[in-house]
């Protein structure tokens, strides 16, 4: 059965890195997050050599992590919530040093 979240995800970081501000913000930048989902899937992303891939499963000692649930992430994977909105509802949490979740904005 394909997962269609991670193809979803993997569409819009595609859309993402054709915006001028999102190559931008993660020139020179290389971190790993941890995006868990309240259903128990986990996906990790990593950001380096100005890209940004999603992959399934969890990856050890991520630089940032993220939790939350499978429609709040597709809402913020299309652009119908933002990662702020979310969070101010709790329906997202992310750990990391406040540089990093200044640039994490531009992968929701």
């Amino acid at each position: 059965m394909p997962d269609d979240l991670l193809e979803l995800m993997r569409e819009r970081i595609a859309v993402g890195l054709g915006r001028e501000e999102t190559r931008k913000a993660i020139e020179g930048w290389e971190r790993t997050a941890l995006l868990t989902l309240k259903d128990g899937r986990a996906y990790h992303f990593i950001v380096k050599d100005n890209d940004i891939t999603v992959h399934e499963g969890p990856i050890d000692s991520p630089d940032i992590k993220i939790e939350s649930d499978a429609e709040t992430v597709r809402k913020l994977f299309m652009e119908e919530m933002s990662a702020a909105s979310a969070i101010l509802r709790r329906k997202l949490k992310v750990k990391g040093a406040a540089s990093d979740l200044m640039r994490i904005r531009h992968i929701f």
